[in-house]
């Protein structure tokens, strides 16, 4: 009987090493799942950062443009073609550049968040980076007034 003895405890022990070690994978299961789930609200939230931005940009483009085309009547120039229309081109070229600039941005972002996730990057860092052009658009409608 006393190798029936040793028998039980040693079933008991694979047992229970069986079922901690699927009590572990499911921990690493739902632990990578709650990685990926804080990772695409990261990335919802870049995107939408990144479509408010560009709104903002356009809707400053068109307000200053539109302040740039009185000015340009209250002064005798036409508002189509000529200095007038180089004018505002460059004005809209300039938003286009810095859109492009900030979408850059934010793809770099959700790149980076993507690749880097769990290894210690901040969302302050990546909410701090790549608002220069927005900022430098601001300046120069300010600086019309």
């Amino acid at each position: 009987m006393s190798g029936f003895e040793t028998m039980i405890p040693m079933a008991v022990t694979a047992v229970s090493t069986v079922a901690g070690a699927a009590g572990k994978a499911s921990a690493a299961e739902k632990s990578a799942a709650a990685q990926a789930e804080a990772q695409a609200r990261q990335n919802q939230m870049i995107l939408s950062r990144q479509a408010a931005e560009e709104q903002q940009q356009r809707d400053l483009l068109a307000k200053a443009s539109a302040t740039q085309r009185a000015r340009m009547g209250a002064s005798g120039m036409g508002g189509a073609g000529g200095s007038a229309a180089a004018i505002l081109a460059g004005m809209s070229g300039d938003t286009a550049e810095s859109i492009a600039a900030s979408a850059q941005s934010s793809a770099l972002k959700l790149r980076g968040a993507s690749s880097s996730a769990g290894s210690g990057s901040n969302l302050l860092d990546l909410a701090t980076a790549g608002n220069s052009g927005l900022s430098v658009f601001k300046s120069f409608y300010e600086a019309m007034d």
